[in-house]
């Protein structure tokens, strides 16, 4: 499983959780093996309340700890602004539901704005306002605090389902362009919101319902190329009543 969820619900208290979304979601990137064993070591450095150890303010205990383009000091810079949003707001569900006004992406851009300003670090978790940015690790994020079923653990009711938009991985778009959701020549935010409205049409209220079978089933599992051949019609789940 690539979609590491499964690290919040090692954590009792929403506010724990909301801390080990962000974090499993904003590392979520490169090889799944990779990611998983540094949130591994991440989450047994801060014990059992994420939380404390961000208000406790001492991350020396994170030297020597990095992974692929975040580097000790990048980790640490990360936690101190952590350790602001908590200061101000209580948690981090709070600072979304202060700077929320239907459109998760200006949220995410006045988030930083407002924490950051002119720094140009920390552009990875807190991205700066771009149109070709599909915010994959964001919106994953937000499926999981939002929605809930089995997987996503819905802790959020300030942002509608219908408001979310769909983590556009290499696997989404390539479905995306097989089944003609996408018209974007490369993955981008109008990608995201192509394919997110595609799904629409069959779950207007929550389209995003079909993400993790559609990354987990048919793109990872059913090894989903994003051209249609004649080998598709066997293989591929949706496909079987054409």
């Amino acid at each position: 499983m690539n979609d590491p969820v499964e690290f919040l619900h090692r954590f009792e208290s929403s506010k724990d959780k909301e801390l080990a979304g962000f974090l499993s979601a904003q590392f979520a990137y490169g090889q799944v093996g990779g990611f998983r064993q540094f949130l591994e070591k991440l989450f047994s450095v801060m014990g059992n309340s994420p939380s404390q150890f961000v208000m406790k303010g001492d991350f020396y205990p994170f030297k020597g700890l990095y992974y692929r383009f975040q580097k000790f000091d990048d980790i640490v810079h990360l936690f101190i602004i952590l350790k602001r949003i908590l200061e101000r707001f209580g948690s981090v569900g709070e600072m979304l539901r202060k700077f929320y006004t239907d459109d998760t992406r200006s949220m995410i851009w006045q988030i930083r704005d407002e924490f950051l300003g002119n720094d140009n670090r920390l552009t990875f978790f807190f991205p700066k306002p771009s149109n070709l940015n599909p915010m994959k690790r964001w919106n994953l994020y937000l499926r999981w605090m939002v929605r809930k079923d089995e997987i996503d653990v819905g802790l959020w009711d300030f942002i509608p389902k219908d408001r979310l938009i769909i983590p556009l991985d290499t696997h989404i778009f390539k479905i995306g362009k097989c089944f003609g959701w996408a018209k974007q020549k490369s993955p981008s935010w109008k990608a995201a919101c192509e394919i997110t409205e595609a799904l629409r049409t069959f779950s207007p209220d929550d389209p995003l319902q079909y993400d993790f079978f559609l990354c987990q089933g048919v793109g990872i599992n059913g090894k989903c190329s994003g051209v249609r051949t004649s080998d598709c019609i066997g293989k591929c789940v949706l496909l079987q009543d054409e």
